[in-house]
């Protein structure tokens, strides 16, 4: 039997970290449920999960649609999409059949890749290495979760690139619905034996938007600055958990209004503060990023998601993160020291590192 080859690449960088990933985890095991109740889906589907952030890792190998079992997405540190798409290319060889002279392989697989952030590591290797070996057999469909991934980038991987607007009415749940219906479409192609570009069900208005070519043309300088992320340690368990504030950009206001126009200023507010899984370490990039935020850009304290303590964002000497419950000593789940804790005066402030996002 035929197979038809399906592969959701996910971006799991820390930016995804809360509403987004779990919608995404809802969204795939809504997707089999829909495909198992489609006859062509269900004889020719096999899907495999792949997700990426520093490092990627195969959560779901390439499995028929009947014996899928929807994962629970990690998170990690990055948006290695050069180490994303090697990982990809290498489970292509591993497990699509290929056709030969005497026997019918594997249909073209196709791939979803949703992503929302720039590359973090350098992709230029792997391109090429897609665009000379795999474009030609397999259809890559690239997702640019809320307009705001590299365009330009993905635009070189692929002809096939939308941007899925997050912030429309219902925006999920359509779009998951649309990913089934693209399917299902595909399934119905090579069930007649079709087995060209991938055929993509008709979006709903508003839903996904044309690309453009201006936007992923911002210059990144390793970091996704939309977000200030944060990795801390509970201080009772030891557990890791995220932090994300998200970046604001306000107005300081004088007596001079064409001057207040110009004078920006850009804070950070809290967005999520949620529990990590120790696999966070093994989806990062090890070298640390070298940049950071100040604490008084900061706005917001959030709680450990792990104990409850009042104060998730203590830093310790060692200039690691990690809860306390207020002021006294503290021994930093981290390195082990003890130290005397207390909370910033006004005027005061210090820088606290940052993870890439």
């Amino acid at each position: 039997m035929r197979r038809l080859p399906i592969f959701f690449l996910v971006d799991v960088s820390e930016s995804m970290v809360g509403e987004q990933l779990y919608r995404l985890e809802e969204g795939i095991g809504a997707i089999v449920a829909t495909l198992r109740r489609d006859p062509y889906a269900l004889e020719t589907a096999y899907l495999s999960v792949i997700a990426f952030a520093g490092k990627a890792v195969t959560v779901n190998p390439l499995t028929e649609l009947i014996s899928f079992h929807p994962p629970e997405l990690p998170v990690g540190g990055g948006t290695a999409i050069g180490t994303a798409l090697n990982h990809l290319m290498d489970e292509i060889d591993r497990s699509v059949v290929t056709t030969t002279t005497d026997r019918k392989g594997d249909w073209r697989p196709i791939v979803f890749l949703l992503t929302d952030g720039h590359s973090t590591d350098d992709p230029s290797a792997a391109l090429e290495r897609w665009n000379r070996g795999y474009r030609s057999r397999a259809n890559l469909v690239a997702i640019s979760i809320g307009g705001t991934a590299d365009h330009t980038l993905l635009q070189r991987l692929t002809d096939d690139v939308v941007v899925f607007n997050d912030t429309a009415p219902d925006a999920f749940a359509r779009f998951i619905k649309w990913l089934s219906m693209s399917i299902q479409s595909q399934s119905r192609s090579v069930s007649s034996g079709s087995d060209g570009r991938v055929s993509l069900a008709k979006s709903e208005p508003g839903l996904l938007v044309p690309v453009n070519a201006a936007a992923g043309l911002t210059p990144f300088n390793g970091v996704d600055d939309r977000y200030a992320i944060f990795v801390g340690r509970c201080a009772k368990t030891k557990l890791p958990y995220v932090v994300k504030y998200e970046l604001h950009l306000g107005r300081i206001e004088t007596s001079d209004p064409a001057l207040s126009a110009l004078l920006r200023t850009r804070r950070y507010a809290l967005s999520a503060a949620v529990p990590v899984k120790y696999s966070y370490f093994d989806l990062s990039a090890g070298d640390p990023v070298g940049q950071s935020v100040h604490s008084a850009d900061l706005v917001g304290q959030p709680q450990c998601p792990h104990c409850n303590a009042q104060f998730g964002m203590a830093v310790c000497s060692c200039g690691k993160i990690h809860c306390v419950t207020g002021d006294g000593e503290q021994t930093c789940p981290w390195c082990g020291e003890v130290g005397y804790y207390s909370s910033a005066c006004d005027g005061d402030g210090f820088d606290v590192a940052r993870g890439r996002g």
